[in-house]
């Protein structure tokens, strides 16, 4: 018998490629605690395939909130991506790392910090697969991969960006045109204490950090996508990720 937690699984999993919309959901398939946001996760996980990488908010709460990203939604530089299809509603600029050796066990900073290949620039696609978002509980968002739609990975940038990560450079552009830049974000340290955390936590959920999986860690820059058909993510002189949006 298919359990109610597997049923909303695969409604999520389907409405954010095109299908039916999920809502209104009973009290009983609202996620408790983080625990069973976790589960619903593992669950969607369950039914998608592999785990391309993760999205992590580093610098932020004291305890991270994570979630795994399906191999399915990454997309590489200058991707076409369909924005109706995928229900995407919100784009946001990330910094992302591309792990270059596994992480098992509980590894120090200076062991992850080995295990990071590159850092690069990316875009988060956020996708709405619900009848009324803004009336839906905020540990079912949460369940539903925090609204993960897609993932486009830039070029790898010169390693020197790691400096200046505090203070970097980041805009958001919709068809040529600045939508909203910042100068200030989630240093080196914070990144590095993020995975020193995600780490044992993606263990202990059988999803372990692998090699060639990227981490994206929170956004920089977020604004609603509206009709936007070209987006780019600029990291000051540093480099770019771009991405184009069919309807």
């Amino acid at each position: 018998m298919t359990s109610p937690l597997d049923t909303l699984a695969k409604a999520l999993i389907a409405a954010h490629d095109g299908g039916p919309v999920v809502g209104p959901v009973t009290d009983a398939d609202v996620p408790a605690d983080m625990d069973a946001v976790y589960a619903l996760q593992d669950r969607i996980m369950a039914n998608i395939g592999p785990v391309g990488g993760w999205k992590i908010l580093a610098g932020g709460e004291s305890t991270p909130i994570c979630a795994p990203i399906p191999a399915n939604r990454f997309f590489p530089n200058g991707a076409t991506l369909d924005a109706k299809t995928h229900r995407f509603i919100i784009a946001e600029v990330e910094v992302a790392v591309l792990l270059g050796a596994d992480l098992f066990g509980s590894p120090n900073r200076f062991e992850v910090e080995a295990a990071i290949a590159s850092v690069n620039p990316a875009l988060e696609m956020v996708g709405d697969p619900f009848a009324d978002r803004d009336g839906t509980p905020r540990n079912l968002q949460l369940g539903d991969l925090q609204s993960n739609g897609a993932v486009v990975v830039g070029p790898a940038l010169s390693a020197d960006i790691r400096g200046a990560l505090a203070t970097l450079p980041v805009s958001l552009t919709y068809d040529g045109q600045v939508s909203k830049a910042v100068d200030k974000g989630a240093s080196w340290d914070d990144i590095i204490a993020a995975l020193v955390w995600l780490a044992p936590h993606a263990e202990a959920r059988g999803l372990p950090l692998k090699a060639g999986q990227t981490i994206i860690t929170g956004a920089r820059v977020a604004m609603p996508l509206g009709e936007a058909e070209r987006v780019g993510g600029h990291f000051g002189d540093w480099g770019q990720v771009t991405a184009h949006c069919t309807r």
